[in-house]
């Protein structure tokens, strides 16, 4: 299908290349290119798509005359048509070009018009990551912000979804929370997103260090606010700390 549309384009771009060419010489020209389809009176909740017939015309013209191939279009009236897929046959009187032209072949002569209802939906965002924390960390939390997107596009492309996923997020190496700007695998086709107050979705990802031990060894034992002299026997314990790496490591046997 992709190369398909590559051979279309590169026929337009020759049909151009050989009419300013020839258009000097005043001569006839032959031309052969794809015509794109334009659709009047569509309701604005339908989408209409349809391939570009190849047009086959004989021109009359000179450098004076000012005249882009690309111009010609194929014009289908759809006033009144229902969602569905449609066929129309294509004749002379389809083709608009803004010079006198004579029409020697469409191909194909009927076209196939689908038309679709347009809806809006709303979607959760969830987020995609790979990789992980600095030994050590763990990701305690991520989420995406905001967490919710309304799209409008055909209907058999917005109501296969459930949710609508990031771009991939790394997590390799980080040790402490970030904030970052995320992109969004958004489906194929014409979807529009139509939340006017975003301008952009982020990530926050929440780092924790993971717990660690540390132990203290004879750590002396005082009494406070004592009304008569006691005595603790042993005098000193070995004390064993959990918590956060990042405050463990700070403290000492005096504290």
């Amino acid at each position: 299908m992709r190369i398909n549309v590559y051979f279309k384009v590169l026929a337009v771009v020759l049909a151009v290349f050989v009419w300013f060419l020839a258009r000097k010489s005043g001569e006839p020209i032959q031309m052969s290119f794809y015509a794109p389809v334009v659709f009047k009176n569509v309701s604005p909740s339908f989408q209409v798509t349809s391939d570009p017939p190849q047009v086959n015309i004989v021109a009359h013209t000179n450098s004076s005359q000012s005249f882009n191939p690309l111009e010609i279009q194929a014009v289908l009236d759809l006033d009144k048509a229902q969602e569905g897929t449609l066929s129309y046959v294509l004749t002379e009187n389809h083709i608009l070009s803004p010079v006198k032209v004579q029409i020697t072949r469409i191909h194909p002569s009927q076209i196939t018009v689908r038309i679709e209802e347009l809806i809006e939906k709303t979607f959760s965002i969830k987020p995609r990551y790979q990789g992980t924390p600095k030994k050590g960390y763990l990701m305690r939390d991520i989420r995406i912000i905001p967490d919710t997107l309304t799209m409008r596009g055909p209907r058999s492309v917005l109501e296969k979804l459930d949710h609508v996923s990031a771009h991939e997020i790394e997590l390799e190496g980080l040790k402490e929370s970030v904030t970052m700007r995320v992109d969004l695998d958004l489906p194929r086709g014409n979807v529009q997103i139509i939340d006017q107050n975003v301008d952009f979705y982020s990530a926050e990802i929440t780092i924790d260090s993971l717990p660690i031990k540390k132990r203290f060894d004879k750590v002396p034992v005082y009494l406070r606010n004592m009304d008569y002299v006691s005595v603790i026997n042993p005098g000193t314990f070995n004390v064993f700390v959990e918590g956060p790496e990042d405050l463990i490591q700070e403290l000492n046997r005096d504290e």
